[in-house]
C-alpha cells in the first residue's frame, strides 16, 4: 500500500499544472558537490545542513576546481514542511553523466524519468516521489556523477518539458513551482567561481500574482 500511494504521488507530479498550491511554497533545492568522487553513499554530503539543526550551519560546497576532475552532484531540498517528490532538470555543458541514482535516499522512492545525457529541459529531467516527509531538515533526494569531456561549465537546475517544470510535491500531491527567475532557490555548480548553494528561501509567487502575470500571455 505504502508504494501504490507513492506511485499515486508520481503520477500527479508528472501530470500536474498546477502551481503554487501546496504546502512548500519557499522550498529550495540546493545542490552540493564533491570533487574528485566518482561514488558517495547517500548520506555523503555531511556534514552540509543548510538550517543549522544540527550545529552550526554548514554550507552546500558549489564551487568546484577550475581544471576538472570527476565530481559527484547531490540534488537536495530545503525549506519545506511536508514534501514527497520533486522534479527538476539539469544541463551540464562539459560534462558528460556516468550514472545517477534516484531510490535509495528516501523512503519508498520510485522514480519516473532521470536524467541523461546529453541534458537540459528533457534529457535532464529528474521526477521522482517517496514517503512523505514532515521533517524540515536537509533531504537529499539523489546524486549524480559526472566526467569532464571538454570545456567544463557550470552543472545548472533549468526548467524541465515536463508539465509543471520546477516543482516540490507535498503530502497531500499539491505542487510548489520554483520559477527559473528566483534562480537563488536553484543549486548551481560551477567551476572556480559562480556556484549557488539556494540554502536561503525567497518570497514565493502568490498564487493570485501568477495568475495575473500567465494572463498577460493569453
Amino acid at each position: 500500500m505504502r508504494y501504490a500511494s507513492v506511485a499515486m504521488a508520481l503520477m500527479a507530479l508528472c501530470l500536474s499544472t498546477t502551481a503554487f498550491g501546496g504546502q512548500n511554497p519557499l522550498v529550495t533545492f540546493p545542490l552540493h558537490a564533491k570533487s574528485g568522487s566518482t561514488f558517495e553513499a547517500c548520506n555523503g554530503y555531511l556534514p552540509v545542513d543548510c538550517t543549522g539543526l544540527i550545529g552550526s550551519p554548514t554550507r552546500p560546497t558549489v564551487n568546484i576546481p577550475a581544471a576538472g576532475a570527476p565530481v559527484a552532484v547531490f540534488l537536495m531540498a530545503n525549506n519545506h514542511t511536508a514534501l514527497a517528490g520533486a522534479q527538476t532538470a539539469f544541463e551540464w555543458p562539459g560534462w558528460a553523466l556516468a550514472f545517477s541514482l534516484w531510490s535509495e535516499c528516501q523512503g519508498g522512492q520510485v522514480t519516473g524519468t532521470q536524467p541523461a545525457n546529453p541534458g537540459g529541459p528533457t534529457n535532464g529531467t529528474i521526477a521522482t516521489a517517496f514517503n512523505c516527509v514532515n521533517s524540515p531538515a536537509l533531504q537529499v533526494i539523489g546524486r549524480m556523477f559526472f566526467q569532464p569531456a571538454g570545456a567544463i561549465g557550470c552543472i545548472s537546475q533549468v526548467e524541465s518539458t515536463f508539465p509543471g517544470g520546477i516543482v516540490a510535491l507535498d503530502c497531500n500531491q499539491q505542487t510548489d513551482q520554483i520559477p527559473v527567475s528566483q534562480g537563488a532557490r536553484l543549486g548551481k555548480i560551477c567551476p572556480g567561481q559562480g556556484g549557488v548553494d539556494a540554502c536561503e528561501p525567497l518570497n514565493a509567487v502568490e498564487p493570485a500574482t501568477w495568475g495575473s502575470i500567465k494572463g498577460q500571455y493569453n
